[in-house]
């Protein structure tokens, strides 16, 4: 189950990554054979100049809004640049997975009550000093009363090994001002990819699951920790 899940995340990430800047840059992404190739300069305009990141709604449903507001859409114009891109994962492996342990907590709720960010150190610290105590259940139950006790939340890292080009063109003078140059060949690339699903209590004490997310990249937001 282990590969199944890392090849999943793998497939994700790529689709993620994809989206991404072909909103960013509005051209069309193409994806074929499990390969992610983005070229602007061969005209493959989008088709639908107007979406952005902020009304994308199929990319937001892959990625995290803090992970998303990382990529400011306002510095890049469309216009004056141009980019090649192809991204091909071959390989991934899950690098570890546990449930936050707290019944019930979740980004969401937590974005919703501010207060109960941290929840999670305040328990590790309660058990630090005596172990599982009248007071870690009694943190745990205050918790529990806040945010109900059939949510889960679980969090996933995979690392996705990726040959890769990415280049970005300035269209007037020709110049690569990020990137590789055009006689570079795909380079070998591992990224880690971060993710994170709810799940829900459902009849029979079965569990829900809804639908996985990717939070952080690479450790650009030094793991998108919300508990």
């Amino acid at each position: 189950w282990e590969s199944d899940l890392a090849t999943g995340f793998a497939v994700a990430f790529e689709f993620a990554v994809g989206e991404l800047l072909g909103t960013l840059f509005r051209v069309s992404v193409n994806d074929d054979n499990g390969v992610v190739t983005i070229d602007s300069s061969q005209g493959s305009s989008n088709s639908s100049p107007t979406t952005t990141i902020d009304n994308n709604e199929y990319l937001k449903n892959m990625m995290d809004k803090k992970l998303l507001a990382q990529f400011n859409q306002s510095i890049i114009n469309p216009e004056d640049y141009q980019i090649k891109f192809s991204l091909r994962p071959f390989q991934a492996e899950l690098q570890n997975i546990f449930a936050v342990p707290v019944p019930g907590l979740t980004r969401d709720i937590v974005e919703e009550k501010q207060y109960l960010k941290g929840a999670i150190y305040r328990l590790h610290n309660a058990y630090d000093e005596n172990g599982f105590d009248e007071n870690y259940f009694d943190l745990v139950t205050e918790f529990a009363k806040e945010v109900g006790y059939s949510k889960r939340t679980v969090i996933a890292e995979a690392s996705v090994k990726c040959k890769e080009f990415f280049q970005v063109k300035d269209k007037t003078t020709g110049q690569v001002i990020q990137g590789m140059e055009d006689d570079c060949e795909e380079e070998e690339v591992i990224h880690l990819a971060r993710f994170e699903v709810v799940t829900d209590e459902a009849e029979r004490g079965e569990r829900v699951i809804g639908a996985w997310k990717l939070i952080d990249v690479d450790d650009l937001l030094e793991g998108n920790v919300f508990h």
